[in-house]
């Protein structure tokens, strides 16, 4: 990027190698004047490395599995968003509508799962 020369992996085999069975040798995140400049130094969760990615990435894990994530019931709360979601555009169409904003369908829909991740309940219309 820039003056700073970069490696790109391409291959599956290759990133699967590199990444997956030597993952400690390329842990590293590079920081650039402008993105210490801007984070006032390596701080919050993407730019940061070493024992602080660690306990993050830890605690990140930790915090979805306990809201279900890689369970059968996060599949369902999406499956079901996409469900209430598909209903709504089709009411849309059946109602006139010639144009329709996937964007604001989409955020709404992830909107709706996270609400209902944290509170409970999701957002309808």
């Amino acid at each position: 990027m820039g003056n700073t020369p970069i490696v790109t992996i391409h291959d599956s085999p290759t990133i699967y190698a590199t990444f997956l069975k030597d993952g400690e040798a390329y842990t590293g995140r590079h920081l650039t004047d402008a993105g210490a400049l801007a984070r006032n130094g390596r701080n919050g969760v993407i730019l940061v490395d070493g024992d602080l990615w660690r306990e993050h990435r830890r605690f990140t894990l930790h915090v979805l599995r306990d809201f279900g994530l890689g369970k059968n019931l996060m599949q369902e709360r999406i499956l079901d968003e996409v469900t209430h979601t598909i209903a709504d555009i089709k009411q849309d169409l059946e109602n006139g509508a010639k144009v329709l904003s996937i964007q604001n369908e989409l955020d709404r829909a992830v909107g709706s799962i996270i609400n209902l991740l944290l509170f409970g309940y999701r957002f309808g219309r």
